[in-house]
């Protein structure tokens, strides 16, 4: 019982930082792809 309840607490801090890093690098490509496209479609509008 005890190995149960102390292995998620020493092992999430050591996932954690990488899951955030995947996700704000995930997040900050996903931003800049609908930026360039919002980009793209003002530019074929304005042309």
């Amino acid at each position: 019982m005890e190995w149960a309840f102390m292995e998620p607490v020493e092992y999430k801090p050591a996932r954690r930082p990488w899951i955030r890093e995947i996700l704000a690098g995930a997040a900050a490509s996903a931003i800049s792809n609908l930026v360039w496209e919002a980009l793209a479609v003002a530019a074929r509008h304005l042309i």
